[in-house]
């Protein structure tokens, strides 16, 4: 072989080489698993400020300021009635259209994700703190995928906004959020004003990571499907939906739409299945503590004759559902796609209060 074809062959090679260099730098870069995440596994509730509730969410979100410099401050803290209090979606980071508001919790040093995981546990119940940890920590699960890479899949996607500076009695709200979770929450006067809208989601819907099993919103599902089979037939029938919506219909982007759902009249049902409607409701009613889930479940009940329930899907706990519960201050919906109870199942729900929504009819 003559010298200008060694050449030749030898810069084929090298493209070659370049080629198949890059097409991997890309395919890892959009369909690689992601990098390991800083904050999984979620610590545990931290107490040391005191129960969760207003007055210990307000000393925990000062104590998480004091450990931001001027800038994640100035990002943090947005106007109390900043547009971006709607800027909130259940999609990953990957395909949303906007930035998310606040400071990315992936970019917080190990010492304000503490104090934030703080404050969540002193705005959230047990309960609360306990849905949040385990929707994160899917996102770790999510991140050994293909895909991860390109949907931003990482329990590292979370974003904390304030809105308006925490205030021991005046109103300040919070947004915390990523893909599958947008939690809106509210003060005034020191308590819990409102935790509307929010919504909480799960993919996989049963997984286990670092040995422990967790499916957050299986016990919801479950009590939806109480409720449904406690109906008589002729109830039952009045109830079930013609269709399952494409998705959770009062959902991000969705403020002020009150869904248009034929269903069945709670006032009708035996006391039994109001019973267990009420105690479905509470699951989202209790995410915030008990300081104000007590009232507004209270709230709840006084107005439960006037509640429709819809249901579409099997009532043996196979298939996919979607259920709704709908009141003069509530929209509630669950929906589900994939096998339901299975691995791969994938869970949405939305929790508002159209008469509070983002706390304003409580300032």
């Amino acid at each position: 072989m003559n010298r200008a074809k060694r050449i030749a062959l030898g810069a084929t090679g090298i493209a070659l080489v370049l080629v198949i260099g890059i097409a991997y730098a890309l395919y890892q870069r959009y369909f690689g698993a992601s990098a390991p995440s800083k904050v999984v596994p979620i610590p545990a509730v931290a107490e040391e400020y005191g129960a969760p509730g207003g007055t210990t969410a307000y000393r925990t979100a000062t104590a998480f300021l004091a450990t931001l410099d001027a800038a994640q401050a100035e990002r943090l803290v947005l106007p109390l009635d900043s547009p971006l209090r709607a800027n909130w979606s259940n999609l990953p980071a990957g395909v949303l259209r906007f930035e998310r508001s606040g400071l990315r919790i992936g970019d917080l040093t190990a010492q304000q994700a503490a104090a934030l995981f703080a404050f969540l546990g002193a705005a959230l119940s047990r309960h609360g703190y306990d849905t949040l940890a385990q929707v994160v920590t899917a996102e770790a699960v999510l991140a050994d995928s293909s895909l991860a890479r390109l949907m931003a899949w990482s329990a590292d996607n979370y974003w904390i906004a304030f809105f308006g500076p925490p205030s021991a009695a005046g109103a300040w709200g919070w947004q915390f959020g990523g893909h599958h979770l947008a939690i809106n929450g509210s003060f005034a006067e020191g308590r819990i004003a409102s935790l509307s809208p929010t919504f909480v989601g799960i993919e996989p819907a049963t997984y286990t990571f670092d040995g422990v099993a967790a499916g957050p919103l299986e016990d919801e599902f479950a009590a939806g499907l109480a409720v449904v089979n406690a109906l008589p037939p002729a109830l039952r029938e009045e109830a079930l939906l013609a269709e399952h919506p494409p998705e959770v219909v009062a959902g991000p982007g969705r403020d002020g739409v009150i869904p248009d759902l034929a269903s069945g009249a709670v006032a009708k049902w035996p006391d039994e299945a109001q019973a267990l409607l009420l105690e479905t409701i509470g699951h989202w009613i209790r995410l915030r503590p008990n300081e104000s889930a007590n009232a507004r479940l209270a709230e709840i009940a006084a107005s439960l004759d006037a509640m429709r329930f819809g249901w579409h899907g099997e009532t043996d706990g196979s298939g996919a559902v979607y259920f709704t519960v709908q009141g003069p201050s509530l929209i509630l919906e669950f929906w589900t796609e994939g096998g339901v109870g299975s691995g791969d199942g994938h869970y949405h729900s939305i929790y508002r209060d159209p008469t509070n929504e983002y706390g304003q009819a409580s300032r």
